[in-house]
């Protein structure tokens, strides 16, 4: 099986990945990597995909530590803020994956022309594995989305800060950071080759596989929509196991 064939056709004339709207119909082996190796060659000279990897999770790391530093005489049930960012960071992502990556939102069209015409159209079910270092463009999210939800999580801590709820604050940034990165390196994980240590390990191959499934063109804009961990899609029946059979 591979990704979907874009209804404007052609590679080979070097229509923009971002124009094309994929179908549940496959492009052949040979038009997908034809589509690799146009992808590689839009990446910037400059463009280093280990800071990439790095620089931005790091930054988040640093972040969740001087957070989680000023907290002082923390009460029981402030921790109770820690699930509740996590279950709502997962509707957000769900939401945010179902109504952003594939369908063409108007506020933020880049998000889809990323995700679904590219993304989607490189990496398959049964092919999700990253050729080389500079796939990473191609799998990660921009470093300066990353912060941008960094500073977004800062934006709403400093609200609950002002109402008098300081330790909330710091531990809504330090749950909706970890979480942003965690959905960084979890995505990434499962974009490594199979035979790779961290795709080895069993809790890794088992999310891997429901993103995996997700990459199957004809249920990619319906199921398995969380990248992290399924709750949203278990709580909106949006979870399958396997792709429908050809």
């Amino acid at each position: 099986m591979v990704v979907a064939r874009s209804q404007t056709d052609g590679i080979a004339g070097k229509a923009r990945p971002a124009l094309r709207k994929p179908s549940e119909a496959p492009l052949s082996v040979e038009r997908r990597e034809a589509l690799r190796a146009e992808l590689l060659e839009e990446i910037p000279s400059w463009y280093v995909p280990w800071v990439h990897l790095f620089v931005p999770s790091s930054i988040g790391i640093a972040a969740i530590v001087v957070a989680l530093s000023w907290i002082r005489d923390l009460h029981p049930a402030e921790l109770l803020t820690v699930p509740a960012v996590y279950l709502l960071a997962n509707a957000f992502e769900w939401w945010v994956h179902v109504n952003a990556l594939h369908r063409r939102n108007p506020l933020a069209p880049v998000l889809y022309d990323q995700h679904t015409p590219r993304h989607h159209m490189l990496y398959l079910t049964d092919d999700m594995a990253m050729r080389e270092k500079r796939e990473y463009r191609l799998v990660l999210i921009p470093g300066y989305g990353l912060l941008l939800i960094f500073l977004g999580q800062v934006v709403v801590s400093s609200g609950l800060w002002w109402l008098g709820q300081p330790n909330v604050a710091c531990l809504w940034v330090a749950t909706s950071i970890a979480y942003a990165v965690s959905y960084e390196w979890l995505h990434f994980s499962y974009h490594l080759p199979h035979d790779h240590p961290v795709s080895r390990n069993p809790v890794i191959r088992k999310l891997a596989h429901h993103h995996a499934v997700h990459h199957d063109p004809r249920i990619m804009q319906r199921y398995n929509m969380n990248v992290t961990v399924p709750l949203m899609d278990w709580v909106m029946g949006t979870s399958v196991e396997e792709a429908p059979p050809r």
